[in-house]
């Protein structure tokens, strides 16, 4: 054999080697592996059970809670409960010996409504026992779960902490919960066993816990249930000796009803007790009270008190408080409701709120007068001193046309001065309700030419910009109207289209006759009313909030709304912003015709 061949033969087995070794490593590697998969199977099988057992037990509790709920609404004695959940116990730990003390802190004595052992039998079942240092007072003095064996039951009487303890003591396992009754330390709910092989453990103490406190819940219901039975005559006594209506509806009727509600509502009790329990009630009302009626059985959230409306025997309608909550009657459902006549107190709010309603209102005029007058006066104040001044000093060395001019100036101010006060004095005597209609005839079509040639005199800037357009009745046409009035409603919605349109644009003012009525239309073409400003146009001294530098007190509006109503006429107004306004008031009246003139 050649080197080169030998060369290659000892290179193959070298790597042969090389391989066995590598596969024994994987060999053991794969060993180790399958070691640990197995381990931990075997410990996900022993959660996986823990967890399953874990499931099952709080299952069962949920089962047991619930079970126990249902017992509770069951309608059985006290001591059938209390047996059913014993049965109930029995399924989640040994409960073959089990009994209930309650703890009454009053006479400092413990109550035994259950008591089931099979060496002490139901000897121990008793009431009113006194309080001593025995097991049961040992939870309670501790108020903490106590397990305790044969042992531990020696240690403690050793210490002194048991020293009177009653019954069998041979048990070779103990334990007792507290129980808390309405928010207080009142009971114990204790299970023992007397055969070794059966100890009770953490768990079990953690399980009669849960229990214990599903438990005392449906105690506290007993226990008032026992509180009513045995108060209820004298409840009966004072519930008809109160002062409050008090009333018992089941199905749709009255089943019972005190001497203050027959007063209250001045029906008979007879009459009371055979109709509908809304019999009584105002028809407007009766859908809203059978409403929370209804949703008050279904166990739906409703108001603690409302207030309702009645008609009396005597045909007076009063207005009533209600309060009620859903109870049992005869072990039927049933609602509980008690009635206070709150028509004097109502009465008494309603005027308070009015009188507190008026005087806020007066004191928002008088803010709104004087920051009117204070604005309002000032500027015409000062043309007429800054004209005087202008009179006194420089009146030599003005020619008469400035000397009319400036003295026109100091007319125009009085006159606006006077205008403003005109409107303060036509609202005061509105708010006084001394505003007095007297229609007269009236030749409308004359009266309105008069109104406008006063229109451009008074405002002859304003007038020059806008394009008038006038539509009449007949020159002849006689209608009753009062003349003073119709100049509040017309002049002041003239004026506003004038004022409010510094731009120009065409302002259409006509009157129209439509059957019984006139209609008064004024359109502008000006800056138009805020939509959010027109609820409140028409009243005293508010101004819509675009009206910028131009001048105005608030006041004409709410004139014109006084006029209108005085003719027992209506007021309409269309208006946006940027295309101008239209004032609609239509005034019912009917023409005067003309005498025939004889041949």
């Amino acid at each position: 054999m050649s080197n080169t061949l030998q060369a290659q033969v000892d290179a193959l087995k070298a790597q042969h080697l090389h391989l066995q070794v590598q596969y024994q490593a994987l060999e053991r590697s794969l060993e180790q592996q399958s070691a640990s998969a197995q381990r931990w199977q075997a410990q996900r099988n022993l959660d996986m059970e823990a967890q399953a057992q874990e499931h099952r037990k709080a299952a069962a509790l949920q089962r047991t809670f619930y079970r126990i709920a249902e017992r509770a609404t069951a309608d059985l004695s006290l001591y059938e409960f209390l047996q059913s959940v014993h049965a109930l116990l029995g399924e989640l730990l040994y409960a073959k010996n089990c009994y209930v003390c309650l703890y009454n802190p009053k006479k400092h004595t413990l109550d035994f409504p259950y008591y089931v052992d099979e060496r002490d039998g139901d000897t121990m079942q008793c009431n009113d026992v006194p309080y001593r240092h025995g097991l049961t007072e040992f939870v309670l003095r501790t108020a903490q779960p106590q397990l305790i064996d044969a042992t531990r039951f020696q240690a403690l009487q050793d210490a002194g902490e048991i020293t009177d303890a009653s019954g069998d003591l041979s048990f070779s396992a103990w334990l007792g919960v507290p129980m808390q009754i309405q928010g207080a330390l009142r009971g114990v709910l204790v299970v023992q066993s007397y055969e070794s092989s059966i100890p009770y453990t953490e768990a079990d103490a953690k399980i009669l816990s849960f229990v214990a406190n599903h438990f005392s819940t449906a105690l506290e219901r007993y226990q008032a249930i026992d509180e009513m039975r045995k108060s209820e005559e004298r409840y009966r006594l004072v519930i008809e000796s109160v002062g409050v209506g008090v009333v018992v509806v089941q199905d749709g009727r009255m089943v019972f009803a005190n001497p203050a509600l027959i007063r209250i509502v001045g029906h008979p009790l007879d009459y009371l007790l055979t109709q509908s329990f809304t019999a009584t009630i105002h028809p407007e009302d009766v859908a809203a009270v059978v409403e929370r009626h209804q949703r008050r059985l279904r166990g739906e959230p409703v108001e603690t008190t409302y207030g309702f409306r009645i008609l009396t025997g005597q045909g007076d309608v009063r207005t009533l408080e209600l309060s009620a909550v859903k109870i049992e009657w005869d072990k039927r459902d049933a609602t509980l409701m008690f009635v206070v006549d709150a028509t004097a107190r109502i009465q008494a709010e309603e005027t308070q709120r009015i009188a507190l309603q008026k005087q806020s209102e007066l004191n928002d005029m008088k803010s709104r007068f004087i920051t009117m007058a204070s604005h309002e006066f000032r500027t015409p104040l000062a043309t007429i001193h800054g004209s005087v001044e202008l009179l006194l000093h420089y009146e030599d060395r003005m020619q008469a046309a400035q000397k009319r001019a400036t003295l026109q100036r100091v007319d125009d101010a009085v006159e606006r001065m006077t205008h403003m006060l005109e409107n303060v004095l036509a609202i005061g005597r509105a708010d006084a309700g001394q505003v007095q209609f007297k229609p007269q005839p009236l030749a409308l079509q004359a009266f309105c030419m008069n109104l406008l040639d006063e229109l451009r005199s008074a405002m002859e800037r304003q007038y020059q910009k806008v394009c008038l357009v006038v539509d009449l009745p007949d020159p002849d046409a006689l209608f009753l109207l009062d003349d003073t009035l119709l100049r509040n409603i017309v002049g002041n919605l003239l004026s506003n289209a004038l004022k409010y349109s510094p731009e120009g644009g065409e302002v259409r003012f006509s009157v129209q006759e439509q059957g019984v009525a006139l209609v008064f239309t004024v359109a502008d073409q000006g800056i138009g009313i805020p939509e959010t400003d027109q609820p409140r146009l028409f009243e005293t001294f508010h101004r819509a909030s675009n009206v910028g530098p131009i001048a105005g007190t608030g006041l004409g509006l709410s004139i014109v709304k006084e006029a209108v109503l005085c003719h027992k006429g209506r007021i309409e107004v269309h208006s946006q912003v940027g295309k101008g306004s239209r004032f609609t008031v239509t005034l019912p009246v009917s023409p005067i015709p003309h005498p025939v003139p004889t041949p």
